[in-house]
């Protein structure tokens, strides 16, 4: 994908953020900018010196659920199943929309205790660092 269907997904994600951030097709979505983001160069950069980590994004208000893997450069992201392999970091489908897509602010999502990681501080801390580098990469 290129940096234009980039912008058009996360125009789409903060367009839905804004009227309603929440329900069972959100999963789909932040796929769509997790797969547009993994084949941009600004992306790929951001996240070459974050050490490699996974965990399984689970939606708590609609029971759905992504692996996501980042790190050393690279970035994937499948549906997977609610209890998957891999620590298990838990949010809603609003907060995990605006934190992916840039509409939230990183430490605001985890300060406020908006994400909850059910494996420990490790992988919380990882996760913030991905986060806050999607976001700077979105932002050149």
């Amino acid at each position: 994908m290129t940096r234009a269907e980039l912008a058009a997904v996360l125009d789409e994600a903060e367009a839905r953020a804004k009227t309603d951030g929440s329900g069972n097709d959100i999963p789909d979505l932040v796929l769509r900018i997790l797969t547009a983001a993994s084949s941009t160069e600004a992306v790929q950069a951001a996240l070459k010196d974050v050490k490699a980590g996974r965990a399984l994004l689970r939606f708590t208000d609609i029971g759905r659920a992504i692996e996501f893997q980042a790190g050393d450069g690279k970035l994937h992201a499948e549906l997977a199943d609610l209890k998957g392999p891999g620590p298990k970091v838990d949010a809603t489908s609003a907060t995990w929309l605006g934190l992916l897509a840039g509409t939230l602010k990183p430490w605001l999502a985890f300060t406020r205790g908006m994400v909850i990681a059910r494996a420990g501080l490790t992988e919380l801390r990882w996760l913030q660092q991905v986060a806050e580098r999607l976001q700077r990469a979105y932002a050149e």
